[in-house]
């Protein structure tokens, strides 16, 4: 049987205010210029994942942080965001992957440890940059309809931009650290208010 030790458990504000700060920080990126602050710094998936997860059932529900995210990128950019959806069908894939990651770590809500978590987060990671990246390679007529175009969308890129495999270590560092930090932050206060911690592994009976 599955344990969820964690269904009663409280709300922490620590994590809640690493996800918020996270949120502004999106806020933050897209109304610089040429949205360059912090550059390949993205922790969105990370927020869709393990923001999900850590909270404990019946506090934040699973598909507001996607939500959130689809909002933050409507406000900021207003009609510009429907215009780049309507040229890159990517940029709506991008929020249904926030939306699956989301639910799928809801679905593992008090079932699974920090090692569980930060693997669902790598997991998430490279869903996200395969999927996001064939979709560009079957899209974008400056990629050949061949193996070789695949590789070449899934490896290095288009000439002129830098290589995607770039994009996937960023976002892997990104994800996997804001994710460590999350869980770190939802320990230690959870450890000061008797509350219970996520431990290093769940194994299930």
């Amino acid at each position: 049987m599955k344990s969820d030790s964690r269904a009663t458990a409280p709300l922490l504000w620590v994590p809640l205010l690493l996800a918020l700060l996270a949120l502004g920080l999106k806020w933050m990126k897209l109304n610089s210029d040429g949205m360059s602050l912090l550059p390949n710094f993205s922790p969105w998936m990370a927020l869709a994942f393990t923001g999900t997860l850590v909270f404990p059932r019946g506090t934040i529900p699973w598909w507001a942080w996607p939500l959130m995210l689809v909002g933050i990128d409507f406000v900021a950019m207003g009609g510009q965001f429907l215009a780049m959806g309507a040229g890159h069908p990517e940029v709506y894939l991008m929020h249904v992957l926030y939306g699956v990651a989301a639910w799928a770590a809801h679905q593992m809500r008090g079932q699974a440890g920090i090692l569980q978590t930060l693997l669902g987060a790598t997991a998430c990671s490279l869903v996200f940059y395969v999927v996001t990246n064939v979709l560009s390679w079957w899209t974008m007529p400056e990629y050949s309809k061949s193996l070789e175009g695949l590789v070449q969308a899934l490896t290095i890129g288009l000439p002129g931009f830098p290589p995607t495999w770039v994009f996937l270590r960023n976002s892997l560092l990104s994800d996997l650290g804001f994710s460590a930090l999350l869980l770190i932050a939802f320990n230690a206060e959870a450890k000061v208010r008797s509350a219970p911690t996520l431990r290093w592994a769940t194994v299930a009976a």
